[in-house]
């Protein structure tokens, strides 16, 4: 087969229907175009949504107020204790705890929810953790060594942070040693405004006082001086008479 042999298959292409070639052809008189009016006419143009000059249904319409929340993981993280998974009858000593183990037994609704381990409760069991997004430190000293008490934690403040290689958002944990180095920074920038703010009042009252020693000075300030004696002594002699 040569170029020169294609076709076109039919249906490809619908014929252009040939318009004001008389009435038999349904096109005729008007061209399907009607009787008068701006639709009728070759420069006719209208803008899409245009309501004959009412006001446009999407005008009239209310618009949707509200975001959408960014930090949408901090809402999916589930948390589960070892003291409830020790506790619990149907975990064997020695067994294997994935998302869907835990779904199953009923502690998270769905195997893509976020599951982070807590050290709430006594842990004896030797269980081992394969799917399990986080854990807490205490936690982590639990699993070393089962068996161990450990006396509860303070909660540690929680952040999201993305990271730059896997590109997704996980849960860190501060330190104290960060927590420390935080106020430091903290107190630094508040030393300084307050320093910043004790300059610029001395240098508020300085201008204030110089203004009042220009107006002291001023040939002005002496004539309203020399109108304020002439005023008293008009009082006194008034009073005399």
């Amino acid at each position: 087969m040569q170029t020169h042999q294609l076709k076109k298959s039919k249906g490809l292409k619908d014929k252009q229907r040939r318009r004001g070639r008389g009435n038999g052809t349904g096109t005729g008189n008007y061209s399907g175009r009607g009787l008068k009016g701006q639709k009728s006419r070759s420069w006719h143009s209208m803008k899409p949504f245009f309501e004959g000059g009412q006001t446009s249904i999407v005008q009239r319409l209310p618009k949707a107020r509200g975001f959408t929340r960014y930090f949408k993981l901090v809402k999916d993280v589930v948390i589960v204790n070892l003291g409830a998974l020790d506790a619990d009858p149907r975990i064997a000593d020695k067994m294997e705890i994935t998302k869907q183990v835990l779904k199953d037994l009923g502690y998270i609704k769905s195997a893509k929810a976020f599951v982070k381990l807590l050290s709430h409760g006594e842990y004896a069991k030797h269980l081992t953790f394969t799917d399990i997004d986080s854990f807490s430190a205490a936690a982590k000293t639990k699993m070393e060594n089962p068996g161990t008490v450990h006396s509860a934690s303070r909660k540690a403040p929680i952040a999201v942070v993305k990271d730059k290689k896997s590109k997704v958002w996980k849960l860190k944990i501060k330190t104290t040693a960060e927590k420390k180095e935080i106020k430091k920074v903290v107190a630094k920038k508040v030393a300084s405004a307050k320093a910043e703010k004790a300059v610029k009042a001395e240098k508020k009252t300085v201008k204030v006082v110089a203004k009042k020693e220009k107006a002291d000075k001023s040939p002005k300030s002496g004539v309203k001086k020399a109108m304020e004696k002439t005023a008293v002594k008009r009082a006194a002699a008034k009073k005399t008479k």
